[in-house]
């Protein structure tokens, strides 16, 4: 049975680049704003993230213009955690439910994306 999650903090950790290309050199750890659900979407604790050969293309700069949409970039889409927070229009989750999820970067109009402690997406790509 899942359990309640604490109130997230003002500011996350994040892996982000700046620019396409140079490898591993190119990624910087910094501090950012936990970002908050807003109508239909989940904040998600992240307990893990995978980074497939999508991301390492996306890095390199294959995907301009299509990818990244804008820079600074947090990468990474396959994720798994604790939901501790959701928009209006959610249903069927609550707060402390663990989930898997593939975030929705490629469709217009969303940002999701996960080297971080927290990302919001919307709630219809995930498994309990």
């Amino acid at each position: 049975m899942a359990t309640p999650a604490a109130t997230p903090p003002a500011k996350m950790r994040a892996v982000l680049y700046d620019a396409c290309g140079g490898g591993s050199a190119g990624l910087k750890h910094v501090e950012v704003p936990v970002p908050s659900a807003k109508k239909n979407e989940v904040l998600l604790k992240v307990e893990a993230a995978a980074i497939n050969p999508l991301d390492c293309k996306i890095q390199k700069g294959d995907l301009r213009p299509l990818l990244p949409r804008r820079l600074p970039f947090i990468p990474v889409t396959d994720v798994a955690g604790v939901v501790v927070g959701v928009g209006l229009g959610v249903e069927g989750l609550i707060v402390g439910d663990q989930v898997v999820a593939m975030l929705k970067s490629l469709v217009r109009g969303t940002s999701s994306t996960s080297l971080s402690t927290y990302v919001c997406f919307i709630f219809q790509l995930l498994s309990k």
